[in-house]
């Protein structure tokens, strides 16, 4: 650089600062800067190297998306002065898409040099992928519930009540032709086996790959309901009650006990009917013969099939012994 500018000096007449007009040191700086930019694009050593350029897809429409696995990135051997090479690092250049004016359908893109922008001064001599494949579809949402499914069996005299995901289901979207087809998302098989109480696990979805590159690796909460056991009895000789009775007025009941059929644990021992109440309401009925329903209560695990029967007739006199 030195040797440079001593020719320049050399070589340049003595000058006449009487003759010089006033920007004379506007133009000075100029003829530096010419200099010094000659230097490092002509007077450095050229170079070739690879270059990865990011592809980066703009203005595709809301309705749409693209389907399809694409090289993210393209493979450029670009040649030029070393400076100019080793700025490429630190500037943003990327192969730019406009799919503002894109379809449903495949669209094949060229790579050519022209579309990609470097510095002037770089020559691209090759680009790899030469060509972009782009498989565009309709972008669709839908709310697909999660599948339970289960191993093994519970502990001998139990059984399994039910299984309840949070969430139930789980809203995706995703091109229409890998989200469109599908009904359900199934859960990883669930292993019950001897088991004797409701559980709380957590279990992961079980995705197809498509599905799995949409959604990624997705855990729902199970809810794993295990009962005892059940089976039908009926029970019987359960005595009528009455609610709302005026104690003035004498009132009969036809039949004064019933029958129920019900769900009972196996384990339930005896009539049972000790733990059942029936009851009808007569507060406020006139004097005279109604057919009233029967109302039953039993504990939780007493599940009732049917009353038998289930009204009973009320006789309500005007005074105590009428």
């Amino acid at each position: 650089m030195e040797k440079l500018v001593k020719q320049i000096i050399r070589r340049t007449p003595t000058p006449n600062f009487l003759n010089w007009p006033n920007n004379w040191v506007l133009k000075l700086i100029s003829l530096i800067f010419a200099v010094l930019l000659w230097y490092f694009v002509v007077g450095e050593d050229k170079i070739d190297t690879t270059v990865f350029i990011p592809v980066e897809i703009v203005n595709l429409p809301r309705e749409l998306v693209i389907s399809n696995q694409f090289k993210k990135q393209l493979e450029a051997t670009v040649s030029g002065p070393r400076g100019l090479i080793n700025s490429i690092n630190r500037q943003r250049i990327t192969r730019t898409i406009n799919l503002a004016k894109a379809t449903p359908g495949t669209i094949v893109i060229r790579n050519e040099p022209e579309t990609i922008q470097f510095p002037r001064g770089i020559t691209i001599s090759r680009i790899q992928p030469t060509h972009i494949s782009l498989l565009i579809d309709e972008l669709v949402e839908k709310e697909l519930p999660v599948q339970a499914r289960t191993t093994g069996t519970p502990a001998n005299g139990y059984e399994l009540g039910g299984i309840v995901f949070e969430p139930q289901s789980i809203k995706i979207s995703g091109p229409k032709a890998v989200v469109g087809r599908e009904k359900l998302l199934a859960a990883k098989n669930i292993d019950i086996s001897g088991l004797k109480e409701s559980t709380t696990i957590q279990i992961p979805l079980e995705l197809r790959p498509a599905i799995l590159d949409l959604m990624g690796e997705t855990v729902v909460t199970a809810n794993v309901m295990i009962r005892e056991k059940t089976i039908e009895k009926t029970i019987t000789d359960i005595p009528v009650n009455l609610s709302g009775t005026a104690p003035s007025r004498k009132i009969t009941l036809e039949p004064d006990t019933i029958s129920i059929r019900a769900m009972l644990p196996q384990s339930s021992k005896g009539n049972q009917s000790g733990l059942i109440e029936a009851s009808v309401l007569t507060d406020g009925l006139p004097a005279g013969l109604h057919k009233l329903p029967v109302k039953i209560t039993a504990p939780e695990q007493i599940k009732i099939i049917e009353i038998l029967p289930a009204t009973v007739t009320v006789r309500i006199g005007r005074g105590p012994d009428k």
